[in-house]
């Protein structure tokens, strides 16, 4: 006979000792006081590091443990230190952070009601929440995500099937690389009947209305348009009413990406940057950026969700019965993506423990740091801003430099423990970038940085 008890180490109260967990929770509660800004090695490095970790018998906690926060944290650039300003920094609140704790712990069910009455309701609360920020009808609805880039892939799924015979897409040279893979992966951009126009911005790098219109001209083929919140790039909003009244007038379906910039339109100052925004048919923002949130979550909303359930909704022996005769709310049946955790819950949480005017702070210090570091960089000599920020990302040039010098200043930086950045270009120029995110981050940082630019 089988021993009942075989397999059964793996789980229970007496699976890892009580000093992991402790030890453990130190870790999470140090990550938060202060997350360090780790460094980047070699794939050699971590390979010699990391060898004969997993074996048939195990390590040990002891030791397991130790190969984790010896070898492999270390070797980690933290996405959540205050000196990460690269990419789209990650600075989740300390709320988010136990509540991502306790949702992994609990294994929620989140892709249907039957299983997560709970959590999908929690969910949908928070979705409610945003979808009244940005201005979106009571009927608005969607669900939470992993990122942005499976977010951008769900609505233009549901885009392609309202576009019809109109197989046109219309998008700005600033638009995220997502949006192009999206277009590929579902097909639309190998239609013969396709054709992407690419709409040239200017020196702001906005997308227009006017510019929409001179490029599409009285084409009638247009069957979907997509703008940006917040480019990730340059972190510019888009002219979304001007767009919006085209998209009205031709009847094309409006995605709007706000995986970063969105959250912005939660402060007051900054909301007239986001006029239009609740007329899109489909958007997205994402949590984990400026929303304070840990990694891995996107809220996906629509104008009318029933259109998004049209397309995703997921039927099969086994899951039939998610679908009964009473309207239940899915998340899975918004996005391409049955099997999920609660993503959504984290931001609930700290909503529920802060309020929206601590998140609204938060984002109003972004801003503030990006503008003192505009100003601060403009006085080096030898350097000088491609734009005046609007929200939360610098771009800016250094007199002589191209792509090898910025990549040195790079390296060099996070060599001394200055800051993580990630130079980038703009319309072909190799430039400096800073993404100001963090309320945290000291302004030290910048009289550091501007250092190294003299």
């Amino acid at each position: 006979m089988p021993d009942p008890g075989a397999g059964g180490e793996l789980h229970g109260p007496d699976a890892v000792p009580a000093e992991l967990a402790r030890a453990v929770a130190r870790f999470v509660e140090d990550r938060i006081a202060q997350a360090p800004l780790g460094r980047t090695v070699s794939p050699s490095e971590m390979s010699a590091l990391l060898e004969g970790t997993i074996t048939q018998h195990g390590l040990g906690p002891d030791e397991a443990w130790a190969r984790f926060v010896d070898r492999v944290v270390p070797n980690t650039v933290g996405l959540d230190s205050e000196r990460y300003l690269a990419f789209i920094p990650v600075s989740p609140s300390a709320a988010g952070v136990w509540m991502d704790a306790a949702v992994s712990a609990a294994t929620f069910s989140a892709e249907s009601w039957l299983e997560a009455a709970g959590a999908v309701a929690a969910e949908n609360q928070t979705l409610r929440w945003l979808a009244d920020v940005f201005d979106m009808p009571p009927t608005a609805g969607g669900c939470f995500m992993s990122g942005g880039s499976i977010g951008n892939l769900s609505a233009l799924a549901v885009a392609r099937e309202q576009m019809g015979e109109r197989r046109a897409v219309v998008v700005a040279d600033t638009a995220h690389a997502s949006v192009a893979n999206s277009l590929h992966l579902l097909g639309i951009s190998s239609d013969p009947r396709h054709e992407t126009i690419v709409v040239p911005t200017g020196d702001d790098g906005r997308f227009t209305g006017a510019a929409l219109l001179d490029a599409i001209g009285d084409r009638r083929d247009i069957g979907l348009i997509v703008a940006a919140a917040g480019s990730t790039n340059a972190g510019v909003v888009d002219d979304l009413a001007g767009i919006a009244d085209v998209a009205d007038r031709i009847g094309a379906w409006l995605h709007v990406d706000g995986a970063y910039g969105a959250a912005a339109a939660m402060v007051p100052e900054l909301r007239h940057l986001f006029d239009g925004l609740g007329r899109a048919d489909s958007l997205i923002v994402d949590p984990h950026k400026w929303l304070f949130a840990p990694e891995g979550s996107c809220a996906l909303l629509y104008q009318r969700p029933e259109l998004a359930a049209a397309v995703h909704t997921q039927h099969g022996p086994y899951i039939d019965i998610l679908h009964g005769d009473e309207p239940l709310w899915n998340p899975s049946d918004y996005g391409y993506q049955l099997t999920r955790r609660a993503t959504g819950l984290p931001l609930w949480f700290a909503l529920a423990v802060h309020g929206t005017d601590a998140h609204v702070r938060g984002i109003r210090r972004g801003v503030e740091l990006t503008r003192l570091a505009a100003r601060r960089l403009s006085e080096v000599a030898g350097v000088s801003l491609v734009m005046e920020p609007q929200l939360g990302v610098l771009l800016f040039r250094r007199a002589g430099w191209g792509r090898a010098e910025w990549g040195a200043w790079a390296h060099r930086v996070l060599h001394e423990g200055i800051a993580f950045v990630a130079p980038s270009t703009w319309k072909g120029e190799p430039v400096g970038r800073l993404v100001f995110l963090h309320p945290r981050t000291p302004e030290s940082v910048i009289d550091e940085l501007a250092v190294t630019l003299a």
